[in-house]
């Protein structure tokens, strides 16, 4: 055999065994044309950030100073962004309705309104509750703020009277002054009232000399100083006001706020309470403290990890220090369905008062 064929034939060998050793490689090889197209390692990676919003707009309350607001939740802001990684704006509203209207024009992400305002947020802008906000006093009574473990996230209004007036129960406000709050406070004029009417009085307005003292300290501090019998407010502005010596008023044994209380607690508290001072006559049922709201057509993703980093702040002795709050989800301790049930104690009070919910703004 010549150079040229002898090339020829190791060639052809060369090949031969090639193709053998496909064929023997595997013997349940399935067609080139059968075989899935190849995948890349970044195809099959699901972004879990995908939907989520590039800033992430926090509507609050602007009040009197929106810039001192802005500035105290300014720590809430940044603890927010370093935990989701995106970035966090805060804007304020003239009124708890411009925040609602803001959510609903999709301007504003979140929100932290009041709980009546959360109940027209959920109506008019799909808003959801996250979380509930609790935190500490004022800073030159607590200083330092930790997490208080036995807080609850509810409040309770309390209708109240100077010992000594005359007035001894709730049928004895008939025809006398009552100093309420403002209209649109639900402890200082909502829950009072609910109170009222479930006391039998037809019309609470009607039946009393009813007057808006436009503060709680105000309301409590004109019944201590003999300017109307009685009046509405929270627990805690009461305690707030005997803690600072503006008023004498006789509080639970226990020294404790937002529990409840039994009728003969209110009574043998009332009765034991000597003459001049404050002495509650009625306690109103918990009162859902204020949440902050979520828009509900923002990825399921995206508000999980809002409400993982909200729940996580009382771990985190700092930042509940500088924020001086903390957030909690009361929904399995209190056996409901998802935590917008834990405000339909609020729904009631809106039917039974046939509240206008954007009248309360």
């Amino acid at each position: 055999m010549n150079r040229h064929w002898r090339r020829l034939a190791v060639g052809a060998g060369v090949v031969a065994a090639v193709l053998l050793g496909a064929a023997c490689g595997s013997d349940t090889v399935e067609p080139k044309a059968d075989r899935p197209a190849p995948t890349t390692a970044a195809a099959a990676v699901v972004d879990p950030k995908a939907g989520w919003p590039k800033q992430f707009h926090i509507g609050l309350f602007g009040g009197d100073d929106a810039e001192e607001v802005l500035r105290s939740n300014a720590d809430m802001r940044e603890y927010l962004q370093q935990k989701l990684g995106v970035e966090v704006k805060l804007t304020t509203g003239t009124s708890y309705g411009a925040v609602i209207e803001a959510m609903r024009a999709k301007r504003v992400d979140a929100m932290v309104v009041g709980p009546f305002s959360y109940l027209l947020a959920v109506q008019e802008a799909g808003a959801e509750a996250l979380a509930v906000r609790l935190g500490c006093g004022p800073k030159d009574k607590e200083p330092v703020c930790k997490v208080n473990p036995t807080a609850k996230p509810y409040y309770q209004s309390v209708i109240f009277t100077k010992k000594g007036s005359g007035i001894t129960k709730l049928e004895d406000l008939r025809g006398k002054g009552f100093a309420f709050v403002d209209p649109a406070s639900t402890s200082g004029h909502l829950a009072p009232k609910t109170m009222l009417l479930k006391a039998g009085y037809t019309n609470p307005d009607k039946d009393m000399q009813t007057v808006f003292a436009g503060s709680h300290p105000t309301a409590a501090l004109a019944v201590f100083n003999g300017k109307t019998p009685a009046g509405g407010t929270n627990e805690s502005n009461l305690r707030n006001l005997v803690a600072s010596k503006q008023v004498e008023a006789c509080l639970w044994s226990d020294g404790n706020i937002s529990e409840p209380r039994t009728a003969a607690e209110v009574k043998k508290t009332f009765d034991e309470c000597p003459n001049g001072k404050l002495a509650i006559l009625a306690v109103s049922d918990p009162i859902p403290s204020t949440p902050l709201a979520i828009r509900g057509d923002l990825p399921e993703s995206f508000k999980k990890a809002v409400k993982d980093a909200l729940l996580a702040m009382k771990d985190d002795a700092a930042v509940v220090d500088k924020t001086r709050s903390w957030y909690v989800d009361p929904t399995s301790s209190l056996g409901l369905k998802n935590l917008d049930a834990f405000y339909n104690s609020l729904r009631d009070i809106a039917k039974l008062l046939n509240l206008d919910l954007k009248a309360l703004d």
